[in-house]
C-alpha cells in the first residue's frame, strides 16, 4: 500500500539509486538548529517491501542526486512504509 503513495508528482520525490536497483521514494534534507549546533538532517521515506528488494537496509549505501548515503537507521512507517536517517559521506 506504502508504494501506491509514493508519487513522482509529490515535492521531494527522488529516484534513488540503492545496492539492488532504483528506489523511489520522498528525500528531505532539512536544516535544524539543537542545543547549540546546527546542520541538515536527510532522510528518505519510502515502501519497506521495495526498499528490502532494492537492498537498501542499515548500513548500506545509497545515491540521491548523485550525492552518496549511508543508512544509519531505519525508522519503520504505519502503513508499510520506512524512512531511513541517512549521513552523508
Amino acid at each position: 500500500m506504502y508504494a501506491e503513495l509514493i508519487d513522482p508528482d509529490l515535492p521531494g520525490y527522488r529516484l534513488a539509486s540503492a545496492p539492488a536497483g532504483p528506489l523511489p521514494g520522498i528525500f528531505s534534507n532539512a536544516w535544524q538548529e539543537a542545543a547549540g549546533q546546527a546542520g541538515t538532517f536527510p532522510t528518505f521515506t519510502c515502501d519497506a517491501t521495495t526498499a528490502a528488494a532494492a537492498g537498501a537496509g542499515n548500513g548500506q549505501e545509497v545515491s540521491i542526486d548523485a550525492a552518496a548515503y549511508l543508512i544509519r537507521e531505519s525508522q519503520p512507517r504505519d502503513g508499510g512504509g520506512v524512512t531511513f536517517i541517512l549521513e552523508c559521506i
